[in-house]
């Protein structure tokens, strides 16, 4: 075999080539994975904490009966005024019968609920994540639990600006995986709000809707343009599925943003909010058909609730939504209260075509799958059945379809209803480059 030397020598140059371009590549690609000091996993999660739109969300399901209070003050949702003493505190049960470490974690949002521009260092003075070393287990009740609880600001934790926070809270070392997310305010109480309730000049439906005219204080020393930079949140009983954003007052009168009463500036009046009492399970309420004892749970069994939307306006006082835990049972509601499975019936005559949820703190002011109401042909009426610890609870159905989102449907409207308005007024600080709450109030109408 006659081989060629010329060839040869290609070929064997060719072959080194290779050999020393491949190792080159494997070196590259070595030293490459050394200087990154995050994994891509990582890098994913952090970028997509950077670009995140939080929302208030439970991703747990023995994660249960959160509350907020301030000074033995039942919110309905957390808010701080900055630099003051009137810390808040966070309950909350987690259904397990044993101890497990949690932690939490405070993250500065814009007022769109994204992560803002700022850093943790700048929004928080102290530790922006720290164990709930608050924690105890249940004793007594059939249903095991630990209760824990933690306030904020505390020795740990202090608030530097105001604005939006998310508090993440999750398993010990596991912040990629949140068993919640909690929406909390911190306010200047730089600002003050006028806020009144009106007849709608809409004639037609002046008996059903709760006209508004709002004014808003500022100071006029460091707010720069309050015609495009302040923004006013409002919310009828902490109902974000209808809240309301206006900004552009209609005309400043010495430091004062005025919104003049107009169409768009209503809210259905609503009704007032149904309610229960279960902190007994040995003796009745109100509103309880029966309580009793099957398998290993207890089971609460509401009277059935009726459609109140072509009813008379009955008015009693109410929670506005909220609800409270207590027991008549034991002597510690927060760690000896039971639980139950307590099961709601609304009459209905045939199935709607929309939704109908039960909604209310209890269901952390979200319209949540579990609390969606499903029809029975047989009895004719929407049911569901929820786990809730011994106290008392506020309720109302809402109804939901394609476009609308409402109470009406199920609750009815009218002007006389006592609501609670939470507003919140927010500066778009231009140099700050984040935004500000410079304002959080709860009014009532009556």
């Amino acid at each position: 075999m006659i081989i060629n030397k010329a060839r040869l020598t290609e070929f064997i140059f060719l072959i080194i080539l290779v050999f020393v371009m491949n190792n080159c590549h494997v070196r590259q690609n070595s030293v490459e994975k050394v200087d990154d000091y995050y994994s891509d996993e990582e890098l994913y999660f952090e970028s997509e904490e950077e670009n995140q739109q939080y929302e208030q969300k439970i991703f747990n399901k023995d994660f249960k009966s959160l509350t907020f209070k301030s000074n033995s003050l039942i919110l309905g949702e957390p808010c701080y005024y900055l630099n003051s003493l009137n810390d808040v505190t966070i309950d909350f049960d987690l259904l397990k019968n044993h101890s497990e470490s949690l932690q939490y974690q405070l993250i500065h949002c814009d007022k769109d609920w994204k992560t803002s521009n700022i850093s943790s260092m700048d929004a928080i003075d102290g530790f922006d994540i720290d164990y709930i070393e608050n924690q105890k287990i249940s004793y007594g009740p059939i249903q095991q639990y630990i209760h824990y609880n933690f306030k904020l600001p505390n020795n740990h934790t202090n608030f530097l600006i105001s604005g939006n926070y998310i508090i993440k809270i999750f398993s010990e070392g596991e912040s990629n995986k949140p068993i919640a997310n909690i929406k909390f305010f911190v306010s200047e109480q730089s600002s003050d709000v006028n806020f009144n309730i009106e007849e709608s000049s809409d004639v037609e439906q002046s008996k059903y809707l709760q006209s508004y005219e709002i004014e808003c204080t500022y100071n006029s020393s460091n707010t720069i343009d309050p015609f495009s930079n302040i923004y006013i949140n409002i919310e009828q009983n902490h109902q974000t599925f209808n809240q309301q954003w206006i900004s552009g007052p209609n005309f400043i009168k010495e430091n004062k943003l005025v919104f003049l009463p107009n169409e768009d500036q209503t809210f259905n009046g609503g009704n007032e909010f149904r309610f229960f009492d279960i902190s007994s399970f040995r003796n009745g309420s109100q509103f309880v058909e029966k309580t009793y004892f099957e398998d290993t749970s207890y089971k609460i069994i509401l009277k059935i609730d009726q459609k109140r939307s072509y009813r008379q306006y009955l008015e009693y006082k109410d929670m506005n939504g909220r609800f409270f835990i207590r027991t008549y049972d034991n002597d510690e509601a927060d760690f000896q209260s039971e639980y139950g499975w307590v099961e709601f019936k609304l009459n209905m005559r045939k199935e709607l075509s929309d939704s109908i949820f039960i909604y209310g703190q209890l269901s952390n002011w979200k319209l949540d799958d579990s609390f969606l109401m499903k029809y029975d042909s047989t009895s004719k009426t929407y049911f569901n059945q929820l786990l809730l610890k011994q106290g008392y609870y506020n309720y109302i159905y809402v109804t939901k379809n394609s476009e609308f989102i409402s109470t009406r449907k199920i609750e009815g409207a009218h002007f006389q209803t006592n609501n609670e308005y939470v507003i919140k007024v927010y500066y778009r600080d231009p140099l700050e480059m984040y935004d500000r709450i410079m304002c959080y109030k709860n009014i009532k109408n009556n």
